[in-house]
């Protein structure tokens, strides 16, 4: 027994940091194609035209970032395929408003179905050690 005192709040937490690091990871590319062009260099006003409009983004994550992430992802194989995309969908900060829209359900009855995901999720870390950065 650990302890550590898990809150909805805490396994929220460490979902939406591994759904940045999701959005970090490269994109799965079709195997056996490459291209020979070079890099396209981006002069000085280029980068700083990015870097005023927020188009910066951080390189691919580090090794001990994709083990966090699949590790916290093994937390939502805890749930159903509907609440499992409910949460994800959450940790990514997708509006509820698009969320009803998608999963064609009122906003209270979302609700109630993330809280019980979330407690479950908290119910089975109880007696876990959180995964360290």
């Amino acid at each position: 027994m650990t302890d550590t005192i898990w809150s909805d709040k805490m396994v929220m937490a460490y979902l939406e940091e591994a759904a940045a690091i999701h959005r970090r990871l490269p994109p799965v590319k079709v195997q056996g194609y490459f291209n020979l062009w070079p890099e396209a260099l981006k002069d000085d006003w280029e980068r700083l035209y990015d870097a005023i409009n927020a188009k910066t983004r951080l390189g691919a994550p580090m090794p001990h970032e994709v083990t966090y992430h699949e590790t916290i992802m093994a937390w939502l194989r805890w749930l159903d395929p509907y609440s499992q995309k409910l949460v994800w969908m959450r940790a990514n900060r997708i509006p509820w408003k698009i969320i009803e829209d998608k999963l064609s359900k009122g906003k209270t009855a979302l609700w109630q179905d993330y809280k019980a995901a979330i407690a479950l999720i908290t119910g089975k870390l109880s007696a876990r050690e959180p995964p360290r950065v």
